[in-house]
């Protein structure tokens, strides 16, 4: 799933670079595929149907980073 910073944006304060996201996700059980300025590629797995939209994306990083 291709999540857009932008939108993220929308839903969280992102202070972070994407690498840095990058790395939160897959420490949180998220697969990362790739990255970009503009988007970040994550694989969700079956166990994680609350991340398939950008609110669940957006929930998960605001627990990530309080």
């Amino acid at each position: 799933m291709i999540v857009s910073l932008d939108w993220l944006r929308d839903y969280v304060a992102l202070s972070m670079d994407s690498a840095e996201l990058a790395d939160r996700f897959a420490l949180s059980g998220l697969n990362f595929e790739s990255a970009n300025d503009e988007a970040i590629d994550l694989e969700v797995t079956s166990n994680r149907p609350d991340c398939l939209g950008h609110i669940g994306v957006a929930r998960e990083v605001g627990v990530l980073y309080d």
